[in-house]
């Protein structure tokens, strides 16, 4: 039989796995998250006629004959690869606050099975769809209910003390660990907040020193006992009584420990910044942290595998780095937008017509090859 004949079926093989790969990018092209593919050929073994030859050289130097190239027929084309393409896609705005859209590098981090403090041991996948709903308990999900992952938070208490200015105008002295924050209105009548307050605490008074003029306030334990120095930016009322509560504060866990988000059900909103930190206004009005949306890492993301449902799986190959922080570490998270499809439909259309051409092009050279066979039966009539 013609090897030509075997040359045209496998380009045919081939251009007909283009032609699927072309059709599953078209039909994804608005698929949020959604990463395209693209194969690549490689030619087959060639059938070698003749081996090369060197230059032959005489005894004394002279040259006798040049050297001869290698004389192979290739036996057609093989595939050499389907490839998931992890460019950006473009971005659609939404204003949902929990469509999430990723700019930059990183995937969401997705689990079923939870396994307490041990997300190794349980089922974890990964994406780049950022359309994600509440359950019923208020925790963060994909549309399967796969949990989205995040690094928790650790809870603790900031002391404030309230006190009134010389205009009855609120005062309030706040400490988180350890960093002193003082709030008041200055003499323009605009709200002021300095940080990197300096605390003198002798056992029976304290003494904030601030920053800005070097105003002094000295409180014991029930009463703003002094206001010394400055430049009369600050107008305080003392003696004066002041009153303390304890706030609560919360804080990203730095060790790294990850779970589910979850948001309470008496909050009253809730955001989410670019670095990834969920936040959430409680039923008394303070600001709190439910948790920040964990990254997963790959250095070579084109090796991971995918499972369906907008979702892929580590692979031996993807290069998996770890959990990072968003824009910080990682791409930063932008609230209200999802993350489209990368597919190229003018692309797509101009490779669909190369595969097609190509196609037809391969069932001609069968024809050809079987009209040739057909002139070699002939020749016994």
């Amino acid at each position: 039989m013609l090897r030509s004949m075997y040359a045209g079926i496998s380009g045919m093989k081939n251009f007909q796995t283009k032609l699927d790969v072309i059709g599953n990018n078209i039909a994804n092209v608005n698929t949020a998250g959604f990463k395209k593919g693209r194969v690549t050929f490689q030619d087959m073994m060639s059938q070698m006629t003749h081996g090369a030859q060197a230059p032959t050289v005489g005894i004394n130097g002279n040259l006798i004959r040049g050297g001869v190239n290698p004389a192979q027929v290739g036996l057609g084309s093989q595939l050499g690869s389907i490839d998931n393409i992890h460019t950006q896609g473009f971005r659609q705005t939404t204003n949902n606050p929990l469509d999430f859209a990723l700019e930059g590098d990183g995937m969401f981090v997705l689990a079923t099975d939870l396994v307490p403090g041990d997300l190794q041991n349980s089922n974890v996948a990964y994406t780049r769809a950022g359309n994600f709903y509440l359950d019923e308990d208020g925790r963060i999900v994909n549309p399967q209910g796969l949990y989205l992952m995040g690094f928790t938070k650790v809870e603790s208490n900031a002391t404030q003390y309230n006190a009134k200015d010389a205009n009855g105008n609120e005062i309030s002295i706040t400490t988180v660990n350890g960093e002193t924050t003082v709030q008041y209105v200055d003499s323009n009548g605009e709200v002021v907040t300095e940080t990197g307050v300096t605390v003198t605490d002798n056992g029976t008074t304290r003494t904030y020193t601030l920053p800005s003029d070097g105003t002094t306030i000295t409180l014991d334990g029930t009463s703003v006992v002094s206001i010394t120095g400055g430049s009369g930016t600050v107008d305080f009322d003392a003696p004066a009584d002041y009153t303390t509560s304890n706030i609560p504060v919360d804080s990203i866990n730095t060790t790294g420990q990850v779970g589910t988000i979850q948001i309470p059900e008496n909050a009253q909103s809730f955001s989410i910044q670019a670095n990834g930190i969920v936040n959430y206004v409680d039923e008394n009005g303070n600001t709190r942290i439910a948790g920040q949306i964990a990254l997963a890492n790959f250095s070579n993301p084109a090796g991971l595998q995918k499972a369906g449902s907008n979702l892929f799986l580590n692979s031996t190959n993807a290069g998996y780095t770890g959990l990072i922080f968003p824009e910080s570490e990682g791409a930063s998270i932008v609230s209200g937008a999802l993350e489209m499809s990368n597919v190229d439909l003018s692309e797509e259309f101009t490779e669909m017509i190369t595969a097609q051409r190509g196609f037809q092009a391969n069932t001609r050279i069968i024809t050809t090859s079987d009209e040739i066979l057909q002139e070699l039966v002939n020749l016994k009539r």
